[in-house]
């Protein structure tokens, strides 16, 4: 069902588009009259959310296989959007633009400023807030912009895509970073609160993680470290740090360093 839906949206798309909705910003005359060119998204307009205090939700959505740097994959991408779980189809991520239906298409970071994080070095991805057990995705685009995508069609143009949830991004770093870079954070001997404190673990330290239990992350803490580099005469220490908070909300995120391999 969900696949007959889409063709009759990608025919929805080029009709709209064919029967002159205004020119879209950015595109040429040409393509004015049709579909966009795919175009690659400028990063001045796109926030990454590893840097910000914003909500990063519960997991991501990226390419299966990586497919050029930062947020370039977006060229490649078809991506149909819903109102509501099973609700109606009201628009597209398309080769780089944004296309509700029957309106303009604004640029990606050109004519609309987009919010993304960094899961690698080098690529970004978009912030997934709710994943439903019938497949069910709602994207975040946009600081308050945010539409469902159904997993059943992340591979059937373009682009393929996966979701994944943070617990298994993290789960699967070799190097991880406390979000928040101006504050420090509890390492304990059990994962859980209490009397069982064991040091501080500041944002500079070179943290590994080991296992995931629960809300919590046993890992190896390296300090002094410059980077992914420990310095002259660090120590290690394991224990237990929090990897989300009470309420959901990411406390760590995989390494941007170049070296977390």
């Amino acid at each position: 069902m969900l696949r007959l839906h889409r063709f009759a949206a990608i025919a929805c798309l080029q009709g709209a588009l064919l029967l002159g909705n205004g020119s879209a910003w950015g595109q040429t005359p040409d393509a004015a009259v049709g579909l966009p060119e795919a175009i690659t998204p400028s990063m001045e307009g796109i926030v990454d959310l590893a840097e910000t205090n914003m909500l990063s939700g519960v997991g991501y959505l990226a390419p299966r296989r990586q497919a050029g740097l930062r947020a370039s994959w977006l060229a490649d991408v078809e991506l149909p959007l819903y109102t509501e779980p099973g609700g109606e189809h009201w628009g597209w991520i398309w080769q780089g633009w944004l296309i509700p239906n029957g309106q303009q298409a604004f640029a990606i970071g050109r004519d609309a400023q987009f919010t993304m994080v960094s899961v690698e070095p080098l690529l970004m991805a978009f912030p997934i807030l709710q994943a439903r057990e019938d497949g069910w995705l709602q994207i975040q685009y946009t600081e308050g912009g945010s539409a469902w995508i159904h997993q059943e069609q992340l591979d059937d143009r373009g682009l393929e895509l996966s979701f994944s949830s943070w617990e298994d991004r993290l789960a699967e770093a070799d190097i991880v970073n406390l979000r928040n870079i101006n504050d420090s954070q509890v390492l304990r001997s059990q994962p859980e609160r209490g009397r069982n404190v064991l040091s501080l673990v500041s944002p500079s330290s070179l943290i590994e993680p080991l296992e995931i239990k629960d809300d919590w992350m046993r890992v190896r803490v390296t300090r002094p470290a410059n980077g992914c580099e420990p310095l002259a005469g660090a120590s290690e220490q394991e224990g237990w740090l929090q990897w989300k908070d009470t309420d959901g909300e990411l406390l760590m995120l995989p390494s941007r360093d170049e070296c977390s391999g």
